[in-house]
């Protein structure tokens, strides 16, 4: 077949028409729109920039300069100081103690020396101060509770008496009822050492404590009698001596639970008030269970002392 000849018109399609459709325009409502979008976006990078500078100035502020700070704030004075505490002291206390200007502003306070006077006592084991906006101080206190009394001639004439924590903490304590002091065990055989404006903790406390919570929850009727605990011999020969209203030496050791020496000591007590009339003198039993020694006051030289054997 023949091609076709050079001048015969090739087929046309819709692709060889040229479009001359002019773009359709923009009403005036779409161009605002898009401007107040554009403006919108760009307040927004500005504002988040301010904050983060301003945020920053602040900061660096705090930690140069606190005061000017604390100046170019509006500090209102304290109307109000909150006390939270586990123990007994009270708004009369803690007035005294922190001992505040009344036009004190609340962000002129000085907290960490505040915090240093609450402690000073050594009743108060830890206190946190919180500053609440606009005018409220906020004192939360952690207390220590003393567990034997302790009296102690310091340069003077006069004795004072002190309380006597489980760490060994010794302080004068404040807001006790009379009878929960009185029911407290007087403190024997140690020796207070200054220690800046209080006194070093005692040694040996903590044992001193189990076995008085063992006697108070275990023979309760026979823990009201105990006048005085001795630590005199702890650091030499492990022991504990108590003396109650009934007999004027138990000798407790260390190296036994408590809850079982408590046990014989509530056993000889009333296995003696059976076998003798005698007042018992004094009962050891750091000596272990198999014999504990028991000595009577004798009413005569040759009735015999009594040996309790397990």
């Amino acid at each position: 077949m023949s091609a076709p000849p050079d001048d015969q018109p090739k087929t046309r399609n819709w692709r060889d028409i040229p479009q001359e459709i002019a773009p359709r325009r923009m009403s005036s409502v779409g161009r605002r729109r898009l401007t107040l979008g554009a403006v919108r976006t760009l307040a927004s990078i500005v504002a988040i920039g301010a904050i983060t500078w301003g945020g920053y100035g602040i900061w660096r502020t705090f930690k140069n300069d606190p005061q000017r700070l604390a100046a170019v704030s509006d500090s209102r004075p304290v109307e109000e100081i909150e006390l939270k505490t586990d123990g007994v002291l009270d708004q009369e206390w803690l007035a005294q103690t922190l001992d505040m200007v009344p036009t004190a502003g609340l962000m002129e306070l000085d907290l960490y020396a505040m915090r240093s006077r609450l402690t000073a006592s050594g009743q108060v084991r830890r206190a946190v101060l919180v500053r609440e906006f606009p005018a409220t101080l906020k004192v939360i206190l952690e207390e220590r509770s003393p567990v034997v009394r302790l009296k102690a001639r310091l340069g003077g004439p006069d004795a004072r008496t002190f309380m006597v924590a489980q760490d060994g903490t010794v302080f004068d304590g404040t807001g006790y009822e009379t009878s929960l002091v009185r029911s407290m065990p007087w403190l024997g055989g140690v020796r207070l050492l200054r220690e800046g404006d209080g006194f070093q903790p005692l040694e040996g406390m903590d044992r001193l404590t189990n076995l008085l919570s063992t006697a108070r929850n275990g023979v309760p009727r026979r823990y009201a009698t105990w006048r005085v605990v001795s630590l005199a011999r702890m650091s030499s020969d492990g022991q504990i001596l108590v003396q109650t209203t009934d007999v004027p030496e138990i000798i407790f050791g260390v190296r036994e639970d408590f809850y079982s020496q408590i046990a014989r000591m509530d056993l000889i007590l009333a296995e003696t008030k059976r076998r003798s009339a005698a007042p018992v003198r004094s009962i050891d039993l750091s000596v272990g269970a198999a014999q504990v020694p028991v000595a009577l006051n004798q009413p005569t030289t040759n009735t015999p002392d009594i040996s309790f054997s397990r």
